[in-house]
């Protein structure tokens, strides 16, 4: 049987996706790509913003619009944090939560058995557990992330912070990590299996060991990981200000193995807007850990999550947002206009900002975000990066693709034996929003 996913949200989505397909490929069933016709789709959904529900429930649809008899799985975040809601879309057969993914094969499997000859549930069936009782980190070997040059690895999943906003640490339980021999373990596997780029994920990636004992620092399985024989460089995915230590920045300072980029959300320049929030930083708080980067790593990549539109943001809290984001080195900005999510405190708050006013607020960040990013990338003119280059092309130039260590998009010209390699590439031109560069020998 022919199985394709849909993944939606962050990068430890992806590494979850990996492990399911993992169990599928040894159950029998063949991968195909989620755009084409297959006996079963899985979307691996994201609870983010209300958008993100939308996208999931789309991704639903659109599965059974290529085989409108497909056997369709919803897991991830929306459906954990909406079994019911989730469980009426038309058509989908059965619902996993977060802690129950990698029982897909079995689910999918009796599901199959329960309806012969197979036609879609009336009903679809919720696999759900409690996400908030006490469990181990439970994960699988993975060697292949379809169709990526990258892999992903899940360390750390869960979140113990109360932000006053957030779905998440609802969909994903409390803070668990796994086993540092299993990291380097599975590490080990990704080199093995040809990866030269490898993500570090989680939910609150920086949190990793604090629920071991003894207590283990984020910074120290770093330091191990990037000791490793192998060609390869190691990437982190978003990380909280106060986890950043000052021995994970001399690594990154230090070391050509970890790349030199760190996304660090933000969401607001306000104090009073982010202990509203409930945030565990303040303003002053997030600059010094910039300070202490770029004093370190001057060239680093910084990447930001903002949102705008707050309960009880007012014009002038919003100016301070901006104001701080002047005056910050970063090189890409994520911004959100805020959007009430059912079950979050904020979603009570009364002092909501005006639709219209979100999007003006958002068009001015998002603007300026590409003002920083364009500056950002002239740094880099007629200097020379490291790129690997992805499987795929660029669909408009039929140019090489990929990112340099600081995480900047770049194109070149390039034989397909490039793919899969970190190559040293000049920056020669920056046109349009896009970045140009040439193989260097």
């Amino acid at each position: 049987m022919k199985v394709a996913f849909s993944t939606l949200g962050c990068r430890t989505n992806q590494h979850d996706t990996a492990e399911m397909q993992a169990l599928l490929k040894k159950e029998g069933f063949s991968l195909v790509n989620h755009k084409e016709k297959a006996d079963v789709y899985v979307v691996n959904s994201c609870t983010v913003t209300q958008k993100s529900d939308y996208s999931s429930r789309l991704a639903v649809r659109k599965s059974l619009g290529i085989n409108d008899n497909a056997l369709v799985v919803l897991t991830g975040c929306y459906a954990q944090n909406n079994p019911e809601e989730a469980g009426q879309i038309p058509g989908l057969s059965l619902v996993l939560g977060n802690a129950n993914k990698l029982e897909v094969a079995q689910a999918i499997k009796k599901t199959i058995a329960k309806h012969q000859p197979w036609n879609i549930p009336e009903k679809s069936e919720l696999h759900m557990s409690d996400i908030n009782e006490l469990r181990e980190f439970k994960t699988i070997p993975v060697d292949d992330f379809q169709g990526k040059t990258k892999a992903f690895l899940k360390i750390q999943t869960g979140c113990d912070e109360k932000c006053s906003f957030c779905t998440v640490a609802r969909a994903r339980g409390r803070s668990i990590s796994d086993s540092r021999e299993n990291i380097l373990q599975n590490i080990r596997l990704f080199i093995k299996s040809g990866y030269k780029e490898i993500t570090l994920t989680g939910i609150n990636l920086g949190t990793y060991g604090m629920d071991s004992n003894p207590p283990e620092t984020f910074s120290s399985l770093v330091e191990e990981i990037i000791q490793l024989d192998g060609n390869f460089r190691v990437r982190l995915s978003s990380i909280n200000p106060m986890e950043i230590d000052d021995h994970l920045i001399q690594l990154m300072a230090s070391s050509d193995k970890l790349c030199p980029h760190f996304h660090i959300p933000l969401q607001s320049g306000d104090t009073s807007v982010l202990n509203k929030m409930r945030r565990n930083y303040d303003s002053a708080q997030y600059l010094d850990v910039i300070h202490r980067i770029t004093a370190q790593i001057p060239t680093v990549g910084l990447g930001a999550d903002i949102i705008v539109g707050f309960p009880g943001e007012t014009r002038e809290k919003f100016e301070n947002t901006r104001d701080m984001i002047d005056h910050l080195p970063f090189s890409h900005l994520h911004v959100f206009s805020y959007s009430g999510r059912k079950g979050t405190e904020a979603f009570d708050f009364s002092d909501s900002v005006l639709k219209e006013e979100k999007k003006l607020r958002n068009k001015e960040l998002t603007e300026l975000g590409q003002t920083k990013s364009l500056g950002f990338q002239k740094k880099f003119l007629g200097k020379t990066v490291s790129i690997l280059f992805e499987e795929q092309r660029d669909r408009q130039t039929g140019l090489l693709k990929g990112h340099s260590e600081h995480y900047i998009p770049v194109l070149a010209e390039g034989d397909d034996f490039l793919i899969n390699q970190i190559v040293p590439v000049k920056i020669q031109e920056i046109n349009d929003g896009q970045v140009f560069g040439c193989v260097q020998s």
